[in-house]
């Protein structure tokens, strides 16, 4: 029974055999969202969620310094 799931010449193809995969990390991550969005509907948080992605903060405009003139 483990050779049937090991054993990629069960599928016809190649293209059936990555149209399955990609079905099952499409199911994964539809299973995990539901997990989240019912979390958060119970008002619970979800830490790993919330973190900021990387260099979305606003960037504050370079200082313009006066220039002296010497006197």
């Amino acid at each position: 029974m483990e050779g049937f799931f090991y054993d990629t010449m069960v599928f016809e193809s190649v293209v059936a055999f990555l149209g399955g995969i990609a079905l099952l990390a499409t199911v994964a991550a539809a299973i995990l969202l539901g997990y989240v969005a019912e979390k958060e509907a119970r008002g619970e948080k979800v830490f790993w969620a919330e973190w900021p992605i990387p260099e979305s903060g606003t960037h504050e405009p370079a200082r313009t310094e006066t220039i002296r003139l010497a006197a």
